[in-house]
């Protein structure tokens, strides 16, 4: 059997599909079985699980269950090419294509980017002005992401801000010289790692996947290890007794983790969106993890034989609620996903229609990667203000965090699921397996849930 790759399109007996398309429940119910055997002491045991050996197993079950016997990966992308040589070198397969000079160059962008993305840590190490640290006691949290800032405002407690492009974050505390030679440490630390990082990802998938994490660490592993050096030298200085993350799996999860063992400060897990429900070869960071829902907490403690996942409503409801706005006005409102952003389009034009017979207005609020101008044609109410958007209206999407945070901010939620992919990731967050978020398969079944939930709100409105 023959096997022909274009781009990233993988096409086989008359049908094309991605990468994404192979994943199903029988995958990760089986991949649960063998996720031990990805365990390792290294910072990026979980990143490497999730970004690369999770698609190089279920590329490798489609071929084998397939009994593929030949790849034409002439046509076709690096990330696809370095997965599937492997694979048929693994299985003593045919492959029709080579790469040298991708290969090459993808060594060459590997040294360019660790080298300067050290100078440029450097340039902004100088930028930082030096300020005196006051030690506290406490607790803390450091936030590195939008969606934690977001989530810790109503917590009422000290925040410190990493971030080497803001003058105002963690480094501030410490001299220019100290900054400048943590870079120049964390950049030799770096080739170490990197030399520990080749060694796992050869004995997990094969020589050519080497080429898949030069691309992706090359201008990550130095910040890393700079993080790594500023946490390590603010908790050695301050006396502290819990350190709140939403850092939950990645590399920085498992550095808080290390230093806050070290330093005898208690951890606690918020959730940075959706858990994932599939296992991990490590679990999620934290002395105390905050889930979601109580369905999340017996799923997890049960998932990784552990008792520190936790449900607190008033917590959770903290975190996700936004601030009352004075809109009167509910609004049926679609929030759109990145990825696959053609479902988007599909959705929209299928419900279209069905808002204009019952005259309804159908608003739309993008997701920050998107852009307004890709979805001109329709007639639909662009929503700007996040808070506007989630908050006591009729909220739907495909799989997202959305449909959880409108449960804490006085609002509908509904999943919209037209198709397997989505119905299959929709099911691997335990977070949304609530009765509260109602889950439709179809444009009709969507209008009727629209229909009936506008009922609702009203009469709440009314009493």
């Amino acid at each position: 059997m023959k096997v022909v790759i274009v781009g990233d399109t993988i096409n086989f007996q008359g049908e094309s599909f991605i990468l994404e398309d192979l994943y199903d429940l029988e995958f990760f119910e089986k991949a649960k079985g063998n996720v031990e055997d990805y365990n390792n002491d290294s910072f990026f045991v979980n990143e490497l699980y999730l970004n690369f050996t999770q698609n190089f197993l279920v590329l490798e079950s489609f071929v084998v269950t397939n009994k593929i016997t030949e790849i034409d990966a002439l046509q076709s992308s690096n990330m696809l090419f370095f997965y599937l040589s492997d694979i048929a070198s693994k299985h003593d397969l045919y492959i029709k294509g080579s790469f040298y000079f991708v290969k090459f160059l993808n060594w060459c962008m590997f040294f360019f980017h660790i080298f300067s993305s050290s100078i440029f840590l450097i340039f902004l190490m100088i930028k930082i002005s030096k300020k005196k640290l006051k030690k506290i006691k406490g607790d803390i949290t450091i936030v590195r992401t939008t969606a934690l800032k977001n989530k810790v405002e109503s917590l009422n407690m000290r925040c410190e801000y990493e971030d080497p492009y803001d003058k105002t974050s963690i480094y501030k505390y410490f001299s220019r010289t100290i900054r400048c030679s943590w870079v120049c440490t964390s950049l030799f630390t770096s080739f170490n790692q990197y030399s520990s990082l080749k060694k796992l990802i050869i004995s997990y998938q094969g020589t050519n996947s080497i080429h898949l994490i030069n691309e992706f660490y090359g201008k990550r592993l130095v910040h890393l290890n700079l993080y790594k050096k500023v946490l390590d030298a603010y908790l050695k200085q301050n006396n502290l007794d819990r350190l709140f993350t939403s850092n939950n799996l990645d590399r920085f999860a498992m550095v808080e983790s290390k230093l806050a063992k070290k330093y005898k400060v208690q951890l606690i897990g918020i959730p940075h969106g959706l858990e994932y429900g599939f296992k991990f070869p490590k679990c999620f960071t934290g002395d105390i993890f905050y889930a979601t829902s109580d369905f999340a907490v017996k799923y997890f403690n049960n998932l990784y034989k552990t008792s520190k996942f936790v449900f607190d409503k008033e917590f959770i409801t903290s975190i996700f609620r936004k601030k009352q706005t004075d809109n009167n006005d509910i609004k049926i409102v679609y929030f759109s996903e990145p990825r696959e952003s053609f479902v988007n389009h599909d959705i929209i034009r299928g419900l279209l229609p069905l808002f204009k017979k019952q005259n309804m207005i159908l608003s739309l609020k993008l997701h920050p990667k998107e852009r307004e101008e890709d979805y001109d044609d329709y007639d639909v109410e662009i929503i700007e203000n996040f808070n506007n958007a989630i908050t006591g209206n009729i909220c739907f999407s495909r799989k997202s965090t959305i449909l959880l945070e409108a449960l804490y901010n006085n609002s509908m939620s509904s999943a919209i699921l037209l198709n397997n992919k989505d119905r299959t990731f929709f099911s691997n967050f335990p977070s949304l397996q609530t009765e509260e978020i109602n889950q439709a398969f179809s444009f009709h079944e969507l209008e009727s849930w629209i229909i009936e939930s506008y009922k609702k709100k009203i009469d709440e409105k009314r009493t």
